[in-house]
């Protein structure tokens, strides 16, 4: 095959594919929103790794100070944790084509995240009460900075939340749509239950 040929394949066309079936070349069968999601996952994931990095870097200088960690952060975890099962419970519904189980589990798990979210915010009061500003230390700006966006994630996770519970009233039982949106809902939460669980142990350990 020439060089020319090679360049002006349309990989994108119906007539490519069969065309690449016919060797080593295969269309992805990959769900589009589910690779969108891996690799909104990826960035995150490296995101929230590069400020960990610089968190635990930053401890190395004299002006570190321990922030002292409230126990209603631990309740908060049990939350998070909550609504994580929550979601797989809901996930595992809609794989058995129950959308009013799976509709119970989504409002459960729902509720449980603006618990957390809600919990968080206390957290934060409580903190400011005691003096414990952003702008006294930078452990404490760190805190606040890296929780922040674990909220922020958690609410643009919230809008896909909505969709996906709008989806159970007017989805059939047998659409597959419906139960891939529920499953990529609870990957993405699982995903930040892991981030919050490094978060807090840092917390712990630092």
């Amino acid at each position: 095959m020439s060089i020319l040929s090679i360049l002006s394949q349309k990989p994108w066309t119906s007539d490519q594919a069969k065309i690449d079936d016919k060797h080593s070349g295969k269309s992805s069968s990959m769900p589009l929103p589910r690779l969108a999601l891996y690799v909104s996952m990826v960035v995150m994931g490296v995101l929230f790794t590069l400020f960990s990095v610089a968190y635990i870097g930053r401890m190395a200088y004299g002006d570190w100070r321990v922030l002292p960690e409230p126990l209603l952060l631990w309740f908060n975890s049990l939350v998070i944790l909550m609504s994580s099962f929550a979601f797989h419970r809901a996930d595992l519904s809609s794989k058995e084509k129950n959308n009013r189980r799976t509709r119970e589990y989504l409002f459960l798990a729902g509720a449980l995240t603006l618990g957390f979210i809600t919990g968080q915010l206390f957290v934060w009061r409580e903190l400011v009460s005691f003096g414990y500003f952003a702008s006294t230390n930078p452990s404490y700006a760190f805190f606040y900075l890296l929780t922040a966006l674990h909220i922020l994630h958690l609410l643009g996770g919230l809008i896909a939340w909505l969709f996906v519970v709008y989806k159970s009233f007017t989805a059939d039982d047998e659409s597959s749509n419906f139960s891939l949106n529920v499953n990529l809902c609870a990957i993405y939460w699982h995903f930040l239950l892991v981030v919050w669980l490094i978060l807090f142990a840092m917390l712990l350990l630092t």
